[in-house]
């Protein structure tokens, strides 16, 4: 029989702030507490995420849990746990033939215990406890406790994702979808710092859409809005995945470049410029949408984040000037 006070003492572990929380270590904290307060072999959560079922895994005397992705696709034993919606008991897994591949992997099959958890996403998730084979069956006060940590870990991770939910919309331009000027001034800061740390070359690129007051007055702000949520698309498909895309203005978004000298930032930003003229959009001639960029490089043109914008800006100028669909850099800014 478990104690109420040792049941309490868990749940304010488990909510319990002051390390950073994410899927990985909330699971582990919940699945470290079922293995203590149920005095079992292993545990297991099974948890879909961006489309991927995982299942994290924990032994008794494991420092971390495995993680490793799971196919329930034609599962019986996943059809009759998720259909009723009820713990499920096992006296023996190895007698159960529909439980093969929902066992603890190091444990064995013997006696388990499975809570499904009701996420948001709809998609299969739960909680399982394990014992080796022989050892005593799972107790009614067992799934009394399981149910408890199910319902508490269900809340915890609708929890997380309304985070990161907020924080994603805090950082990103709602148009777009790429990051905000908000975003864009802290990381240039970041990179700026990392790039004087270790001696490394930084680019920008500013960009701003050719024509763009055409389109919207032939076709309306609203198709305007469409084509610029697509030309972030294009964007941000041409750069690697650490470089960074965001929405600078109303037409203009800016690309930092880590690691990258000036002629790299002219070879990226020729690559956009070319893939932006060649893409079609809708109810635009061919060639009619171009982008003209200007390109600021660290520390050459400025060591500071308003001094690599203004000079980014001030080639972006250059470039709209000289005709545009075109790429154009400046030295160093005066003072």
């Amino acid at each position: 029989m478990y104690s109420r006070e040792r049941i309490i003492e868990t749940l304010l572990e488990l909510t319990d702030r002051t390390s950073g929380r994410t899927r990985h270590n909330l699971l582990e904290k919940v699945l470290r507490a079922a293995i203590g307060l149920a005095e079992c072999d292993g545990a297991t959560a099974v948890v879909t995420h961006n489309r991927r079922t995982e299942r994290f895994v924990l032994r008794r005397g494991l420092a971390s849990p495995e993680v490793e992705g799971i196919d329930l696709v034609g599962s019986e034993f996943l059809r009759l746990l998720m259909r009723h919606e009820h713990p499920f008991a096992s006296a023996d897994l190895g007698a159960d033939p529909r439980s093969v591949g929902v066992e603890c992997p190091g444990v064995g099959r013997g006696p388990a215990l499975f809570v499904p958890m009701r996420l948001r996403e709809g998609a299969p998730a739960w909680l399982a406890l394990f014992r080796r084979p022989g050892a005593d069956r799972f107790s009614p006060e067992d799934t009394a406790l399981l149910a408890l940590l199910a319902a508490w870990t269900t809340m915890a991770i609708e929890n997380l994702r309304l985070s990161e939910s907020l924080e994603k919309l805090a950082v990103t331009d709602d148009l777009t979808q790429v990051y905000n000027y908000r975003f864009l001034k802290s990381a240039m800061r970041r990179e700026i710092k990392r790039a004087g740390r270790f001696g490394q070359q930084l680019a920008i690129i500013m960009l701003d859409v050719d024509n763009l007051k055409t389109y919207n007055d032939r076709h309306g702000h609203l198709r305007g809005s469409h084509l610029l949520r697509e030309m972030a698309g294009i964007l941000a498909a041409q750069v690697r995945s650490f470089d960074l895309v965001a929405k600078y203005g109303g037409d203009e978004f800016t690309v930092i470049l880590p690691q990258t000298d000036r002629l790299g930032a002219s070879t990226v930003a020729e690559r956009l410029r070319a893939a932006v003229a060649e893409h079609t959009f809708p109810l635009a001639a061919p060639a009619s949408i171009t982008v003209s960029l200007g390109i600021a490089n660290y520390p050459e043109d400025s060591d500071s984040v308003t001094g690599l914008i203004e000079a980014a800006d001030r080639a972006l100028y250059i470039a709209k000037r000289n005709g545009r669909n075109r790429v154009e850099g400046i030295g160093r800014l005066a003072a």
